[in-house]
């Protein structure tokens, strides 16, 4: 393993603080985010652990620090390590910024300007720049040059905007490079003269979007303040410069009934009190645009009209029945889930309709940990869809994903409440209640008792043992633990470490290993108390491990030679389902009671349970009868009515039997994908033996 130049110089900053030194410290001097800071110390400690040195410790509440010994064995063994960083902007950061620099200012743009703003050479510039006009080609928009001015970018002014909506987006989302977020704004500010200046007036712009908040009765995220705020300085910006965007009439009419509309003339009126700038009519337009697309953390359902709510009503209550139907879940909070649906998806409509973009980076994250919720969640986004009249792309379904994962579950404790603790999150409320989920269900007896904006923090501060925030706060009277808005699962580890270490967790469990030895005394002789000690440590921490993490089988783990039947026929549907479950009778996976509470619900409920055609999926609630985890197969020469329709025609019968909202969902959205294909939905109803139909499963992995 080698150390980067980024990672080196870490490392001699660490060595070189005689008192353990803070994340926030370490994060400023690179300038890199403290999440950044987090995974670089991971790697130095492996690279550390691999020269057969002590690893960084981290001491709670000082800061990192490199034991004395591996000081002194660095020093002996004659390992370098460089006194020396300079942050070097990315290829994506360095055309953002060209992008930046392009729109932003009226006059031309040299390839000095443009090398001293990326500190690269005229070669990477000009290679910057080819990149960035295909860029500008795909918003309608190209880039010019004259050899006596410079470059410029010519184009119609609502796609210059949306362009630079889309960099600023990203810019202000991703939080990994604090020096490049600092570059950008010192380009984007127009009014200050000086860094002190700048923070003044941007303070002043915030202040005046909190008004508007108030006036709309809502509370937008962290993040969506923002970008609104930089929004905000553009416009000032491109309006001095005379470069105005023009809405259509039609549509300025919408918007100008639109409650954000009145928001925008107050922001209008401040800004011009306080700036001189005067906002004509379609700049407020675009002004409300943003506003109306801008993700909330509390909203005000007065605010919406009767149209728009019964609509978003409808959409949401469709994808919901779906999503249940498709995933076999009961959202024991629908309502609440609803709720907060409606309130994330009527800004995803305006930005869709508008063509605001804001990037999503969580969504690559999102689909990897929770691959199985998105998957669900893409096949209800149907109904969306047909609302906006507009395909949804990826970034926007993983932040709806997010919510049917923070709601999967949520349902009364049935532990004892430990640690009360709060959630300070700048995105979402989807982001927040998934964060919410992944800590208590990792942390036995945490209680999350409220989510907060770091605004709403920074006034209304709770008595709680803890605080876990997505952004860097200030620790005071109670710990901070600085966690992602998604947990990988090396972020799992670092905060159950920091919580042990917090509420001393390990000494419980080795006191609990005490018990177990003292019963074990009662009854047998030990020979090594110390080593029985160590293994029964070690397997309670295991155990507990394994408790806070649900694992989530694959297909071919529960549908297996003993679980799999291939029949001719059945007299009638209600035989197809007691013969499709009789393996997991014959298991003791279920209870008699299962199987008739699945033959009930479809007396009650109608043939729901028929996903597609010849597909049936029988299943019931989990305290219907389930002893554990299952799912069955049968497959019907002669084809079985689950009604008079020809559409409830079923030759293939999947039994499951869920214990929850979560632990089949892995399988259960390999099956769906499986039988999305027609091939391998003909391919089974063809198949005549349980090796045929096996051999079709294990091509889902």
């Amino acid at each position: 393993m080698v150390l980067d130049k980024r990672r080196a110089y870490l490392l001699s900053v660490i060595m070189q603080e005689s008192e353990p030194v803070q994340a926030k410290v370490l994060s400023e001097s690179i300038g890199v985010s403290q999440r950044t800071i987090y995974y670089d110390l991971q790697h130095l400690n492996d690279w550390l652990i691999e020269q057969q040195l002590e690893p960084i410790q981290n001491i709670y509440g000082k800061g990192y620090d490199l034991p004395e010994t591996s000081r002194s064995n660095l020093k002996t063994q004659g390992i370098q390590v460089t006194e020396e960083y300079d942050y070097q902007f990315s290829e994506i950061e360095r055309n953002f910024l060209l992008i930046v620099k392009l729109l932003s200012e009226n006059a031309p743009s040299t390839m000095k300007q443009f090398m001293e703003l990326t500190q690269m050479s005229r070669g990477t510039v000009v290679k910057d720049l080819q990149k960035v006009k295909q860029k500008m080609l795909k918003h309608g928009l190209d880039l010019i040059y004259s050899r006596p001015k410079g470059y410029q970018i010519k184009g119609v002014e609502e796609n210059k905007r949306k362009l630079l909506s889309d960099v600023l987006s990203y810019t202000f989302l991703n939080k990994e490079s604090e020096v490049f977020r600092s570059k950008v704004y010192d380009l984007l500010y127009p009014y200050a003269e000086q860094r002190n200046d700048t923070i003044h007036e941007r303070e002043e712009i915030l202040a005046i979007i909190g008004e508007a908040e108030r006036e709309l009765g809502l509370s937008l995220t962290d993040e969506m303040v923002e970008i609104l705020s930089i929004q905000l300085i553009v416009v000032m910006k491109r309006v001095n410069a005379q470069q105005l965007i023009i809405i259509d009439p039609e549509e300025k009419n919408v918007l100008r009934e639109s409650a954000y509309f009145q928001a925008s003339q107050f922001i209008a009126e401040k800004l011009l009190s306080r700036f001189h700038v005067e906002i004509p009519d379609d700049e407020k337009c675009f002004i409300t645009m943003h506003l109306l697309g801008s993700k909330v953390h509390h909203d005000d359902f007065s605010t919406y009209s009767e149209r728009e709510l019964s609509g978003l009503q409808k959409v949401v209550e469709r994808m919901v029945t779906d999503f249940q139907n498709n995933a076999c879940v009961i959202f024991d909070d629908r309502k609440g889930l609803e709720k907060n649906l409606i309130s994330h998806i009527k800004p995803t409509y305006y930005r869709l309709k508008y063509g605001v973009n804001y990037s999503n980076q969580l969504t690559e994250s999102i689909k990897t940990n929770y691959i199985d919720i998105f998957h669900f969640t893409r096949q209800v986004i149907m109904h969306l869809e047909y609302y906006v009249g507009k395909s949804i792309p990826e970034d926007e379904i993983a932040y709806i994903a997010l919510h049917f994962g923070g709601w999967l579950t949520k349902e009364k404790k049935q532990v004892n409440v430990n640690y009360r603790a709060i959630i300070v999150c700048e995105n979402g409320i989807g982001t927040s209640n998934m964060l919410k989920t992944q800590l208590e269900s990792l942390i036995a007896g945490l209680d999350v008792v409220t989510i907060q904006s770091i605004r709403e923090f920074n006034v209304n501060r709770q008595e709680v043992d803890v605080i876990f925030s997505t952004n860097f706060i200030m620790e005071k009277e109670v710990p901070v633990i600085h966690v992602p808005a998604i947990l990988s699962n090396m972020d799992k580890e670092r905060i159950l470490q920091q919580v042990n270490d917090l509420f001393g967790l390990e000494s419980a469990e080795y006191d609990e290993s005490k018990n177990f030895i003292d019963m074990i005394e009662q009854y047998a002789s030990i020979h090594d108390e110390l080593g029985l000690k160590a293994a029964l440590t070690k397997l309670l921490k295991e155990r507990i491990h394994q408790a806070k993490e649900v694992r989530k089988p694959l297909l071919h783990e529960l549908l297996t030679e003993k679980t799999i039947q291939v029949k001719t026929s059945v007299s009638d549907w209600e035989e197809a389902i007691r013969e499709a479950a009789a393996p997991l009778l014959s298991e003791k996976v279920i209870r008699p009671e299962y199987v008739q509470a699945m033959i009930d619900n479809v007396h009650e409920l109608g043939p729901y349970i028929v996903i597609a055609p010849n597909i049936a999926l029988p299943h019931a609630r989990p305290e219907s009868g389930v002893e554990r985890l299952g799912m069955s197969f049968l497959k019907l020469d002669e084809p079985v009515y689950f009604s008079d329709k020809e559409k409830h025609r079923v030759q293939l019968i999947i039994v499951l039997a869920a214990i929850d909202n979560e632990t089949h969902l892995k399988a259960l959205s390999q099956l769906t994908e499986l039988l999305s294909n027609e091939t391998n939905v003909k391919r089974l109803i063809d198949s005549n033996k349980t090796e045929e139909v096996l051999e079709i499963i294990h091509q889902i992995n």
